[in-house]
């Protein structure tokens, strides 16, 4: 259980870190549409929508790779 203490400061950082919580937002979406449970006891629409179009889902995660592997060489260079 979180306390009210807890609560108020994780509300106050969100407040003043407006740019970090997006980042943190986004990133989590990306986590959650890779690491979607398939097989759950009850799955969810992620989950049927990816079982229903697998080969796209393995498609758009090689392409995700390809965008990851161009951004990675763009940043370094």
């Amino acid at each position: 259980m979180v306390s009210d203490a807890q609560k108020r400061a994780k509300n106050n950082y969100i407040k003043n870190n407006p740019l970090q919580q997006t980042y943190w937002n986004r990133k989590s979406a990306v986590r959650s549409f890779i690491n979607v449970e398939l097989h759950g006891v009850k799955p969810t629409k992620l989950a049927q929508a990816i079982n229903e179009n697998r080969i796209q889902y393995i498609n758009d995660l090689k392409e995700f790779k390809q965008n990851i592997e161009q951004r990675l060489k763009d940043l370094q260079q």
